[in-house]
């Protein structure tokens, strides 16, 4: 079973992975998927009930709850869970992790410049699946661990010299 580290109060801990690609769910994790499934297509539909309400008013007419009604509907039967809408949005607070991520972006940025793209040519949702995926390798995770090691000692530093 894979593990993954986590800090918790800057203490690392193992922590184990165990779903996996086939996974047979418990009732108790259907209930969990089902609920940040939902959350998702909520979030994800928001704006455009947002819009609705900002052009109609907060008691919107029946034509145009029937239209967001099917659009729910329609993103709700296409949804499906991507790399990049796993944690329904959660942003970590582990610093490690902060890096890393900031570290495989900067990478995919760099290579985007030399390919001469943007950010707006790539699919979202693939270029936040590559990121998470290229945070997660053990060399970006020992250059995440190294860089937080060096802030903590340059802070460190820096209040040791601090007069109040």
């Amino acid at each position: 079973m894979p593990n993954k580290t986590i800090t918790i109060q800057g203490v690392e801990f193992n922590v184990t992975q165990p779903y996996a690609e086939g996974h047979v769910v418990t009732e108790a994790e259907a209930k969990a998927l089902n609920q940040t499934r939902s959350e998702n297509v909520r979030n994800n539909m928001a704006k455009q009930v947002k819009d609705a309400k900002a052009e109609h008013g907060d008691v919107l007419p029946e034509d145009v709850l029937t239209s967001l009604g099917q659009a729910v509907s329609e993103y709700d039967k296409s949804y499906v869970f991507t790399l990049a809408s796993v944690g329904g949005g959660r942003k970590s607070r582990d610093p490690i992790e902060i890096e890393a991520t900031k570290i495989a972006r900067a990478a995919i940025m760099g290579k985007l410049k030399e390919q001469g793209k943007k950010v707006a040519d790539v699919d979202k949702d693939a270029l936040a699946a590559k990121i998470a995926e290229i945070a997660e390798m053990p060399a970006v995770i020992k250059a995440a661990k190294k860089a937080v090691a060096d802030r903590n000692n340059m802070a460190a530093d820096a209040l040791d010299n601090l007069e109040l």
